[in-house]
């Protein structure tokens, strides 16, 4: 069964061992909280160039990305 939507906290129950592919790049992508592989986007923390997530005000930056993504599992 392809996997064509997850979210952090759910759907699907096991969202916390899925990765999320950039088929573009070939690289996964760190720091995913939703991303629909159908529609062709992801929401994601953003990062600065350390990797260190960017705050902002009270709360970490997110951004939206548009892509072509694919939801992997574990094998």
């Amino acid at each position: 069964m392809t996997i064509t939507y997850a979210k952090v906290g759910g759907p699907p129950d096991n969202w916390w061992e899925l990765r999320v592919l950039d088929l573009d790049t070939g690289k996964f992508i760190t720091e995913v909280i939703e991303v629909n592989t159908a529609e062709g986007w992801l929401v994601r923390y953003k990062t600065d160039e350390n990797g260190q997530p960017i705050i902002s005000g009270l709360n970490w930056a997110r951004e939206r990305v548009e892509g072509n993504f694919e939801i992997r599992a574990p094998e």
